[in-house]
């Protein structure tokens, strides 16, 4: 099973009532979009030895769904579907997660399609990703792409890095982590320190970090105490997950500093996982 951060944070960074032009002023108050707890992709498909066939019809019905939506443009008016009420009144994470699950056609299109080896599907998940005019299902596509661990598609995901569109831009990123490999290693670092928004450039340094990679840890660190409380609060998770005493001691004299409550719980959130490095 591969836990990913990125799923729940390209969605919410696709959601115009939380994160587009014009967004109310309250949009900080909408804790549960930024709960770093990540929406899980299982990909299911991989857990079967190579001689286990699936079944065509579920291929055939992910493929069709996948043709239908791809050109279709997002549309948010779709979330007030009725059958929704009950689960946007729900608050805690696992309600928000549910409500993702429920509203995204993308997500679960990449838990069913994901490390996908048949060449129909394969070539269907190509077409969807380079040329789909919804940026969901573009994403979604991509990600799917990447579970297959074939360097083949690594041209997809960097091309991805050029898109103006930020959900096709993070997908590319995320795509880049779950491939892995040098050649993926590379060109996260480079977009850690050269994409557009600091957002993407912060997921890229957590994400090179853990690969072993000590710019990452250079960029946090150039970010953890940037003007956006969001961009903070991404370099905290990371900061916490993956630093040490330098970094407690660093996030530790933040603590007074810090104005924006979702920032500040996410810096006690890494204080508490880097706690061991109190009296070293």
């Amino acid at each position: 099973m591969k836990k990913l951060f990125v799923p729940a944070l390209v969605l919410a960074l696709a959601a115009p009532a939380a994160w587009g032009q014009g967004a109310p002023a309250s949009a900080e108050s909408q804790a549960p979009i930024l709960e770093l707890q990540p929406l899980v992709i299982t990909a299911p498909r991989l857990r079967y030895p190579s001689n286990i066939m699936i079944n065509p019809l579920i291929d055939m019905n992910l493929l069709r769904l996948l043709s239908e939506h791809e050109n279709e443009r997002p549309n948010p008016t779709a979330q007030l579907d009725p059958n929704l009420t009950a689960l946007t009144k729900l608050t805690t994470l696992d309600g928000y997660n549910l409500q993702t699950r429920y509203s995204q056609l993308g997500f679960l299109l990449t838990q069913g399609l994901a490390g996908a080896k048949d060449l129909q599907v394969q070539q269907a998940l190509v077409q969807a990703a380079q040329k789909s005019i919804n940026d969901q299902i573009q994403a979604s596509a991509m990600i799917a792409l990447a579970y297959t661990k074939d360097p083949q598609f690594i041209g997809i995901f960097m091309s991805a890095l050029q898109n103006q569109n930020i959900t096709v831009r993070f997908a590319g990123l995320e795509s880049l982590a779950v491939l892995g490999g040098s050649q993926a290693e590379a060109a996260l670092s480079n977009d850690a320190q050269t994409d557009s928004s600091l957002i993407a450039q912060a997921y890229a340094a957590g994400t090179i970090w853990g690969m072993g990679n000590i710019t990452g840890q250079s960029i946090l660190l150039n970010l953890y105490q940037n003007p956006s409380w969001i961009v903070r609060a991404i370099a905290y998770h990371y900061m916490g997950k993956l630093g040490g005493n330098y970094e407690y001691t660093m996030l530790l004299a933040q603590l007074p500093t810090e104005t924006n409550p979702i920032a500040q719980a996410e810096l006690c959130a890494a204080l508490l996982r880097l706690n061991k490095y109190r009296n070293n």
